[in-house]
């Protein structure tokens, strides 16, 4: 797990070195949901040896839709999972 910064960014440096940039998956948590806002984790950099994320925070208006997404700053927990993309691509 991270947390992100003021920018809504944080990195996840791998505790080993992979071989090629993996499969990740992120999922915001939000310790105060206020039923108003949604968050969106956007992967902003993926490499063999960490991960840039973005958390977003759009907020729904009566009548309007969502409004558009500022970063959600700071102190929002952030789940990752990297996941070795396989050695041998399927074919269909």
């Amino acid at each position: 797990m991270v947390t992100t910064g003021q920018d809504g960014r944080a990195t996840w440096t791998y505790e080993t070195p992979l071989n090629a940039a993996p499969v990740v998956g992120a999922l915001p948590v939000d310790a105060a949901p206020d039923g108003v806002s949604t968050l969106t984790v956007v992967l902003e950099r993926v490499t063999s040896t960490q991960a840039t994320v973005r958390v977003w925070r759009t907020r729904a208006i009566l009548g309007l839709g969502l409004l558009p997404a500022v970063p959600a700053g700071a102190g929002i927990a952030v789940h990752l999972t990297a996941t070795p993309q396989p050695t041998q691509q399927l074919t269909s």
